[in-house]
């Protein structure tokens, strides 16, 4: 419910550092926990926390928009491949803004659902993984968000399995952008053939 709350409020372009001052104290609270837990030799009781947002939830940032930025380079549209070139960098830094605001995806409901359900079926398989002891709850903290994938859930989690559950997150992630992108894409393409067109007198 939170990560969909926090991408909700992103259609209407309010960033998710708005809601930093209620979900920051949350998910950093449970790190602390987890952290003593640790310290004392007991299991860690609390999966979501800062790490499990910024490394797997988020991956590109908020939407996890690497995944559609490189969708944008591998364009066939001129126009939205140029803007992936411009958007891929910040994108593998987890900066999202850029292609957010320039895509848009913000105003846009096409690729604004999809963004939606990243918030959903992300969060969920995380959560299950970690639950069930396949990658290890984070119980450190690493205020360094624009450390890229799969560094840096392996630096978090100190488990190599991060690599692999990135992987996995980020197919996940990619196949629910592919369909709406490409008609995204189509639109574009549209609108291009229709301006190249010769004009009749």
């Amino acid at each position: 419910i939170m990560t969909l709350l926090v991408h909700f409020f992103w259609f209407f372009g309010i960033h998710d550092a708005a809601l930093a001052g209620v979900l920051g104290p949350i998910r950093d609270g449970n790190l602390s926990i987890n952290a003593a837990a640790k310290a004392a030799g007991e299991a860690l009781p609390h999966v979501f926390t800062t790490p499990f947002w910024v490394y797997f939830v988020i991956i590109g940032g908020c939407g996890s928009l690497l995944a559609l930025a490189i969708l944008l380079v591998r364009s066939k549209s001129k126009q939205l491949k140029t803007l992936g070139r411009i958007f891929i960098g910040p994108s593998i830094f987890n900066i999202n803004e850029p292609i957010m605001f320039g895509a848009p995806v913000v105003f846009n409901p096409l690729l604004m659902l999809p963004m939606w359900l990243n918030s959903i079926v992300g969060p969920a398989i995380v959560y299950i993984v970690m639950s069930l002891g396949w990658l290890n709850i984070p119980a450190t903290l690493n205020q360094v968000g624009q450390v890229p994938v799969p560094v840096s859930t392996v630096m978090i989690t100190q488990d190599m399995r991060g690599i692999l559950w990135a992987v996995v997150l980020f197919v996940v992630y990619f196949a629910i952008w592919y369909p709406f992108f490409k008609v995204f894409e189509k639109q574009k393409l549209a609108e291009e053939a229709q301006e190249n067109a010769p004009s009749q007198n």
